[in-house]
C-alpha cells in the first residue's frame, strides 16, 4: 500500500473529528443563544422583576411598605405601622431638580441607636455633603431598622427603587442569627441543587417561568390580602422556605431565648451562604434599576466584649470540662504576678477545647496587657467567631460581603478599619464603639466623613469648600449641643435595655414551644 493510501483515511478520520467538534460547539452556542434571547425578552417586556420579599431562602406573612404618602401627598414619610423598628424619616414625594437622592439600608447601626437618627451617621452624611458642596441639594433617607437583617432588607429596597434614588447604601451584618430561621428544607437538599437552583434564580427568564408555573398550578396568592398587605407569591420551588412573621421577632426579645443558641456550624454555613446571596440580589436589583451600590463593613466590638454565650465542643468530657475551667481561673489569678505563665495557662485550657469562646477573649486580654495587640486582635476575632449567640458580624460574613464586593467592583468602606485607625492599640473597643456593635457619636461622624470623602473620590459628589471636614465636624457637634436632656436620657435607657436584650434578659414573653425544640 502507497503511503499516500494511508494518509487519507487519517485525514479523514481527522476532519471528521474537527465537524463532530464543531458541530457540538454550535450547538452549545445555540443553546446558549436561546437563553440570552430569553434573558433579553424579559428584560425588554418587564418579565421576572425581582418580588418584594421575594428570597430564595426565606418567605415572610406579608410585607408592608415602609414608605406612604402623607395626607397632603407632597411627602413620603416612615408608615405609621412600621415605626415600631424604624423613625420616622420623609423625602419629598416629588424630587426637587438638582436632588442627589441616598437612601441608606441597615439595622440598628444606621438608624443611629442606642440613641437615634439626629446623632446617625446618615444624618451626620447630610450634613458633611452639604458642607462639601452647599451649592447642590442632598438628601439622605435612613432605612434603618432595629434588629434587621439583610433579607428584611431585601424587600425595602425594592420598594425605594421607585423612589428616584441617586444611591443605596447598605450597612449590615450583625442580625443575621437574630430571628428562628431553621433553614431545614435547605439543610436537607443537596447542595448541588441548592446551587443550581440559585443560580438560575438569578435569570429574569427563570423567575418569569416559575412565576408562570404558579399562576397555572394556582399556588400565588392574591397580590393583597383582605387586611390590605402585599402577599407574597407562593413560587414552588425545590426547597420549603420557612414563613417569617411580618415584623422581626427574634429569639433575644423572649424570656429564654438565649438558652436556644447552641453551635451549629452547618446552620452558621447556612446564615452565611444566605446572606452572600442577599447581596447578590442587591447587585442584580441596583444593576437592573441603573442605581449605584455601596457596601459598608459594619464595626464590633473586639476588646470590651466578651462573648455572649460560650460552649463546650461535643467531645469534650465532663472531666476536661472542669479541668479547663481551672486552668482559667489559676490564669487569672496568675495575670497580676506572671503574664506569661497566665497566658501559657490560657493556652493549655484552649488546648482542651479550641472552641471554647470565653477562653479566647480571656487569651486576648492577657495578650493585651502584654502589648501584644496583633496576638491580641487575633484572639479577640477568633472569640467573637466562637460566640455560639453571635450579635457581631462573623468572619465568614465578613468574607461574603468582601467576595461580593470584589467581584462585582463594588466599593467597600470597612468602617471596622476605619476605628481601628483610631485606637491607640489598633483594636476596636468602648473608646469608638458605646456597647458591643453601635458607634459613638463621634465614630457616626468619622463614618460620615469616610463616605462623603468616597463619593468626592467617586464623582457623585464634588468639594467646593476646601475644609468641609473641619465644618462637618463642627456641625455635628453643634447640633449634639442643641439636642436637648431627654434625648439623652432615652438613650441611656435604651443602651441599658440592650445590655440586658444582648445577656438573654430582656423580660419579654416566652418562646414559644417550637422554637425551644430549635
Amino acid at each position: 500500500m502507497s503511503r499516500r493510501g494511508t494518509m487519507a483515511p487519517r485525514r479523514r478520520s481527522a476532519l471528521s473529528r474537527r465537524l463532530r467538534w464543531g458541530f457540538r460547539l454550535a450547538a452549545a452556542g445555540l443553546g446558549l443563544s436561546v437563553f440570552l434571547i430569553l434573558e433579553l425578552a424579559c428584560l425588554l417586556a418587564g418579565w421576572g422583576e425581582p418580588e418584594i420579599g421575594d428570597n430564595p431562602f426565606v418567605e415572610f406573612s406579608a410585607v408592608r411598605p415602609l414608605f406612604e404618602l402623607t395626607e397632603d401627598g407632597t411627602q413620603f414619610h416612615t408608615s405609621p405601622v412600621r415605626r415600631g423598628y424604624f423613625k420616622e424619616d420623609s423625602f419629598a414625594a416629588d424630587k426637587p431638580d438638582g436632588e442627589f437622592r441616598i437612601f441608606v439600608f441597615g439595622g440598628s447601626t444606621v438608624q443611629g441607636n442606642p440613641f437615634s437618627l439626629e446623632t446617625s451617621f446618615p444624618s451626620y452624611l447630610e450634613i458633611a455633603l452639604e458642607k462639601a458642596n452647599p451649592g447642590r441639594s442632598w438628601k439622605v433617607v435612613n432605612c434603618g431598622g432595629v434588629s434587621y437583617a439583610s433579607y428584611r432588607l431585601l424587600p425595602i429596597m425594592i420598594e425605594c427603587v421607585a423612589y428616584e434614588p441617586d444611591l443605596f447604601i447598605f450597612c449590615e451584618g450583625h442580625n443575621e442569627f437574630l430571628e428562628d430561621v431553621s433553614y431545614s428544607a435547605v439543610r436537607t437538599t443537596h447542595p448541588l441543587i441548592q446551587q443550581t437552583f440559585a443560580a438560575f434564580s438569578q435569570f429574569r427568564f427563570f423567575r418569569a417561568l416559575r412565576h408562570r408555573c404558579a399562576l397555572m398550578t394556582g399556588q400565588t396568592q392574591t397580590a393583597n390580602g383582605t387586611d390590605g398587605h402585599s402577599r407574597i407569591n407562593a413560587f414552588p420551588e425545590p426547597l420549603a422556605k420557612p414563613l417569617l412573621p411580618e415584623e422581626v421577632d427574634t429569639l433575644l426579645d423572649h424570656d429564654g431565648g438565649l438558652a436556644v443558641y447552641h453551635r451549629d456550624d452547618q446552620h452558621a454555613r447556612t446564615v452565611a451562604e444566605h446572606f452572600r446571596q442577599n447581596l447578590e440580589r442587591f447587585v442584580e436589583l441596583c444593576d437592573s434599576h441603573d442605581v449605584p451600590l455601596a457596601l459598608i463593613l459594619p464595626p464590633s466590638n473586639l476588646s470590651d466584649c466578651p462573648p455572649f454565650k460560650s460552649e463546650f465542643s461535643a467531645s469534650v468530657s465532663k472531666t476536661e470540662k472542669s479541668r479547663l475551667h481551672q486552668l482559667l481561673q489559676d490564669a487569672r489569678a496568675e495575670a497580676s504576678s506572671n503574664l506569661e505563665n497566665a497566658v501559657q495557662l490560657t493556652r493549655s485550657a484552649l488546648e482542651i477545647d479550641p472552641r471554647y469562646a470565653l477562653a479566647w477573649y480571656e487569651l486576648g486580654q492577657l495578650q493585651l496587657t502584654d502589648r501584644r495587640f496583633e496576638e491580641a486582635e487575633l484572639a479577640f476575632v477568633r472569640a467573637r467567631d466562637e460566640d455560639v449567640c453571635p450579635l457581631r458580624i462573623t468572619s465568614p460574613l465578613d468574607s461574603a460581603m468582601r467576595q461580593v464586593a470584589t467581584h462585582h467592583r463594588l466599593p467597600l468602606i470597612d468602617v471596622q478599619a476605619l476605628l481601628k485607625a483610631r485606637c491607640s492599640n489598633g483594636i476596636v473597643g468602648m473608646n469608638v464603639l458605646v456597647d458591643h456593635v453601635h458607634p459613638s457619636f463621634h465614630s457616626h461622624e468619622d463614618i460620615a466623613i469616610e463616605i462623603a470623602d468616597w463619593m468626592i473620590a467617586a464623582g457623585f459628589a464634588s468639594a467646593t469648600q476646601n475644609d468641609w471636614q473641619q465644618a462637618t465636624h463642627a456641625a455635628c457637634q453643634s447640633r449634639l449641643q442643641s439636642l436637648d436632656n431627654l434625648y439623652f436620657l432615652r438613650g441611656q435607657r435604651a443602651l441599658e435595655n440592650l445590655r440586658l436584650w444582648a445577656a438573654g434578659r430582656s423580660g419579654g414573653p416566652p418562646l414559644q414551644k417550637q422554637k425551644q425544640e430549635r
